[in-house]
């Protein structure tokens, strides 16, 4: 299943308004729908828009939270009170590059007549999990945080000369996070973020190892990988009840921005959801 940009911007955009530092001891469940958009594959100018359904259960006890959700995964983050600091370690589902078909929180769609054409002949890239590990601080003037990604990526040779293997890669991120009550109801948040990714990470997903039709051949390396500015609105309609929309705009950078699956320089994402909490 393929990583979606927005549930990475989602979650520390969460964190910088709402800190778990102020989350009572207990559970906490929340399911929800909404609508959500961008990108087929980092680096296409071919968009989804698909609904989005969510649930979150979430358990707090001492300087321990506790999550498992549809978007967010299988999570663990750990408070300093004192300090201002927050450890997480989080699994999730991957992404996936497919030369036919796209897939998102389960719902699968064909890529349109431009995006089979560019891909034809490229190797299927699948990541079923990724490991994040991530620290933070939330600081008077907003959130830092910063995180390790792993991602173990199966490729799928078109060519039966040629044996599948798997991949080792890594995404590095520093995010800087602010949010600001407008209202008693009404929060704005903002976030600011470059991603790094590792040369295996760059070879596997960048990389065109043998021309195609469509593609020159290419030699992707580590390093910078893509800046993103999000902005998220919420508004809270009643005790259980919030609605929130989410906007945000990435610019790929270094090989990534090079490469030749890349056909649109900025990617964006939207999403918008209704939530309900018991």
């Amino acid at each position: 299943m393929k990583r979606i940009k927005i549930f990475l911007i989602a979650i520390p955009l969460f964190l910088a308004t709402q800190p778990l530092l102020a989350q009572d001891a207990g559970w906490d469940f929340t399911v929800g729908v909404g609508i959500a958009g961008e990108n087929v594959y980092v680096g296409s100018d071919h968009y989804y828009l698909m609904p989005l359904p969510n649930f979150k259960a979430e358990y707090a006890k001492g300087s321990f939270n506790y999550t498992v959700s549809i978007l967010e995964g299988i999570g663990v983050t750990y408070m300093h009170q004192r300090w201002g600091l927050l450890a997480g370690v989080n699994v999730n589902v991957g992404e996936s590059r497919n030369p036919k078909e796209y897939m998102v929180t389960g719902f699968k769609a064909e890529h349109n007549a431009k995006t089979q054409t560019l891909l034809e002949g490229t190797s299927d890239l699948n990541t079923p999990l990724t490991l994040d590990v991530s620290l933070a601080y939330l600081s008077p003037i907003g959130l830092f945080r910063a995180s390790l990604a792993y991602h173990p990526t199966t490729v799928e040779y078109n060519e039966a000369s040629l044996n599948d293997e798997t991949r080792h890669g890594y995404i590095y991120s520093l995010q800087y996070m602010i949010g600001a009550q407008a209202t008693d109801r009404l929060s704005i948040s903002g976030l600011l973020g470059v991603d790094f990714m590792d040369r295996n990470y760059a070879d596997t997903w960048f990389s065109v190892d043998q021309a195609t039709s469509a593609l020159d051949a290419f030699e992707a390396g580590g390093g910078l990988h893509s800046s993103t500015v999000g902005v998220e609105i919420s508004y809270q309609i009643s005790r259980r009840i919030n609605v929130s929309l989410l906007g945000a705009s990435t610019i790929l950078l270094g090989d990534v921005r090079e490469s030749p699956f890349t056909v649109e320089t900025v990617q964006r994402t939207m999403m918008a959801q209704i939530m309900y909490q018991f």
